[in-house]
């Protein structure tokens, strides 16, 4: 198994990570806003940043809604694509190519989003602390932070070495890595999509629940909930963890 760059993250969201699942996060996308919504019993006129907002799906679908929606990545291209599918959809959304270490001179949100796995790609656990940071600094008072994440504990105790699923007419087999110590999986993908293969590698730093709030804590927020996924039901080891964190009051 190869080893991943430090900054794989810069690259490998491109029109590869695109052709591979986005069809199908197309037909995801309304429910999961639906259960945001219900969770959060959000309702429009709200201030939110989509960070990091991919090619955005989440992003417009906001927008088409009625909310003040801002997206952020570090991936010129997925910007480009979401401008072009927002302007083809007829919503306003601001786009923004940006580090989401850095938060955005002089912005606030009511509602910072951090979905589908989006976080725990750096070399270092301090930057992914400096994410968690930036999202509580641009929040106004009392506004609020969500972050879903794939469930680490659950990851570690189902380990397997080896694994394959399909997407659309794909197929994608990976081998992994488990450093337990560190909590850090290096997977080795190859897609399959005939005529053409292409293999790439990425890390992913696990993380628990427990974990997760304790960081929230020490980047300022005052409240932290914990949910296994976006039903708000209580945290469990089979399930993804969805995080609701509540900013400062000042």
């Amino acid at each position: 198994m190869g080893e991943p760059d430090p900054d794989w993250w810069r690259t490998w969201f491109g029109p590869s990570y695109l052709a591979l699942y986005d069809e199908t996060l197309a037909e995801r996308t309304p429910v999961e806003i639906d259960r945001l919504e219900a969770l959060l019993q959000l309702r429009p006129p709200k201030r939110i940043l989509d960070l990091p907002c991919g090619q955005g799906r989440h992003a417009i679908e906001l927008a088409r809604r009625g909310y003040d929606v801002t997206g952020m990545d570090i991936s010129p291209f997925l910007i480009e694509v979401a401008r072009g599918r927002a302007r083809a959809g007829g919503v306003e959304v601001q786009w923004l190519t940006g580090d989401m270490r850095e938060p955005i001179p002089d912005a606030r949100f009511d509602l910072v989003l951090n979905l589908f796995t989006s976080f725990g790609y750096f070399d270092e656990d301090d930057d992914d602390q400096q994410v968690l940071a930036a999202a509580a600094s641009m929040l106004t008072p009392g506004g609020r932070f969500v972050l879903e994440v794939i469930n680490g504990e659950r990851v570690m105790a189902n380990f397997e070495e080896r694994g394959w699923f399909t997407v659309g007419k794909s197929a994608v087999m990976e081998a992994r890595r488990l450093d337990r110590p560190s909590q850090r999986m290096v997977v080795e993908r190859t897609v399959s999509t005939p005529p053409e293969t292409e293999t790439s590698v990425h890390t992913l730093r696990l993380y628990t629940g427990p974990q997760l709030e304790a960081a929230m804590r020490k980047a300022g927020f005052r409240r932290v909930e914990l949910h296994g996924d976006w039903g708000g039901e209580s945290l469990q080891r089979e399930r993804s963890i969805v995080i609701v964190a509540v900013g400062s009051l000042r």
